[in-house]
């Protein structure tokens, strides 16, 4: 399993901002709490799971492991996230396992139009 940051470098309040997504919301989260994000800061009622970073945070993001997801790979991990958040109550459930023979966000060729504009705004 994987975290992915991507470089979208979004303005917004002063700052440049980007999405930190995973292959699954429990590793998500965990790698969240390492960065110092709070749980509260997951961005789940929106077209697609993440969290939101400053370009700072995604340096110390890679730093820790992190890998740079291009367009198609964090479009992928945010249609799983999804996925997973809608087999789950977030408030209350713990997140289900990945199925065997599960594909990870960067073994997922296809891409989903409306996500990447969500995503990228084109």
């Amino acid at each position: 399993m994987t975290v992915y940051v991507d470089d979208s470098r979004l303005s917004w309040r002063g700052r440049s901002w980007c999405h930190l997504v995973a292959d699954s919301i429990a590793e998500l989260h965990a790698f969240a709490a390492q960065l110092g994000l709070r749980q509260e800061w997951f961005q789940y009622r929106t077209m697609y799971p993440h969290y939101d970073v400053t370009m700072r945070v995604q340096r110390r993001a890679l730093a820790l492991g992190a890998q740079v997801g291009d367009k198609k790979t964090i479009v992928a991990c945010a249609k799983r996230l999804r996925t997973e958040l809608s087999r789950q109550n977030f408030h209350t459930g713990a997140p289900p396992d990945p199925p065997q023979g599960a594909l990870t966000c960067k073994e997922v060729t296809s891409a989903d139009e409306p996500l990447q504009q969500s995503l990228f705004g084109a």
